[in-house]
């Protein structure tokens, strides 16, 4: 079998040269924006695609199927109420074009959900903006600042630094978190002086950390000193364990907090491109709403009457949203219980989210360094039929890591993968 650690040519980006050719030799006359060459296809998708290509070839060889631990994908259906809700607004005839930021009865939705299940007061529909899922939230609230600074605990979501950051010709900041996913609030204090905006992700994304209610408030507590603007990422905010509660930095009164939430985890969405962004400052969603237009002329009616329903219907959606938890955490509990099997692996319970984010030094030769050091564990595991994302595609201090999804695993399928991976190892 072919062992994808040796090249990973399947890396590189398909489009590469510094300038658009000229077909006669000449000096070319148009230079491509250093934004998009700069930018890159996220490491997790083309972790998925080499995996699933090898899927065929390896299933041939050992007679078993690929174990894939590597994408945040879900793989609930989309609940039917949901579903039907927009083949009815399809067949009112909800096709025209949208209203800038958003329908009235779909914001008039997320404010009740907002007031109910975040508890944040004191909201009008000008605060809200209608996405095409969070990433657009989070794209349009980093082109605030073009050009300047940001900052970001670490471990962090790949594409911060992979698509966002490059493509609005940002600097990043890394502020590590101590080993048990803690904060050293003196060194975020520190960074925020020099810093725009500061994104912040919980529950967290790769370590399945839920950030507490006086975490959450510090955090804002320190944006707000530093004049820095808060940019809470929450599309897992219904996905948590062992009666952790989710805090919203979208209930504090300041005006520098932008929150993006996403209909993709929480109702088995992600296909359907839906999120929303708050603004606690209506003149930034003004500002927000013309980016989205610039963009994409809002989004499509039909699908915003089908994220009212998701909304709405309580019933259906808390019957849907309690099953997909409780399989979850079903996941968690053993991946967590057959992986403490494993010598030399050393991780915390993830407390939301569907991830987990274990260190592998125990299991890494000492004399490793570089590349060879970040991509072992990963490449070890790929040639044993069990795709993962090495650790330093969510920051420079994690190569030791690598991180596993249960988002799409049953039970067997864990128990199966954590084997191989002992085996691996052995």
């Amino acid at each position: 079998m072919e062992n994808v650690g040796s090249e990973k040519d399947w890396e590189n980006d398909p489009v590469e040269g510094d300038n658009n050719p000229s077909h006669d030799g000449r000096e070319p006359k148009n230079n491509f924006n250093p934004a998009m060459k700069n930018i890159h296809l996220s490491p997790i998708v083309r972790i998925s695609e080499r995996a699933l290509e090898m899927g065929p070839a390896y299933r041939e060889k050992t007679g078993k199927d690929f174990v894939y631990f590597q994408r945040g994908e879900v793989d609930f259906p989309t609940p039917e109420y949901i579903k039907d809700a927009a083949k009815r607004a399809l067949d009112e005839n909800r096709t025209k074009y949208p209203k800038s930021g958003g329908e009235p009865e779909f914001k008039d939705a997320i404010l009740r959900k907002l007031l109910d299940f975040n508890k944040a007061e004191n909201l009008t529909r000008e605060n809200i903006v209608c996405t095409y899922g969070g990433m657009e939230a989070l794209q349009l609230s980093f082109k605030l600042f073009e050009g300047g600074k940001a900052a970001t605990f670490a471990p962090y979501w790949s594409p911060i630094s992979e698509n966002f950051v490059p493509f609005l010709q940002m600097d990043l900041t890394e502020i590590p978190l101590k080993e048990d996913f803690s904060i050293d609030f003196d060194m975020l204090d520190e960074v925020l002086k020099d810093v725009n905006i500061f994104y912040f992700n919980t529950p967290n994304n790769p370590t399945g950390k839920v950030f507490s209610e006086d975490e959450v408030k510090k955090i804002a507590e320190l944006c707000y000193q530093n004049d820095a603007y808060l940019l809470s990422d929450e599309p897992y905010e219904r996905i948590i364990f062992d009666g952790k509660e989710h805090f919203s930095a979208a209930s504090l009164d300041y005006d520098n907090i932008i929150s993006a939430f996403s209909f993709s985890k929480t109702y088995s969405m992600t296909g359907w491109r839906m999120g929303y962004l708050v603004a606690r400052d209506p003149k930034v969603a003004g500002m927000l709403k013309l980016g989205n237009y610039s963009c994409t002329a809002g989004v499509v009616q039909f699908l915003q009457y089908a994220g009212k329903e998701a909304l709405d219907n309580r019933e259906e959606g808390e019957k849907a949203i309690g099953q997909m938890v409780d399989e979850y955490k079903r996941r968690r509990d053993v991946l967590c219980s057959e992986l403490a099997k494993v010598d030399g692996v050393k991780f915390e319970k993830p407390e939301g989210a569907f991830y987990l984010f274990p260190n592998f030094t125990g299991l890494i030769p000492e004399d490793l360094q570089g590349k060879d050091r970040d991509e072992y564990v990963f490449d070890k595991l790929m040639e044993n039929g069990v795709a993962t994302v090495y650790g330093s595609c969510f920051g420079k201090n994690f190569g030791d890591n690598i991180r596993i999804s249960f988002s799409t695993t049953p039970e067997p399928v864990i128990v199966d993968g954590v084997e191989r991976i002992r085996k691996a190892f052995e």
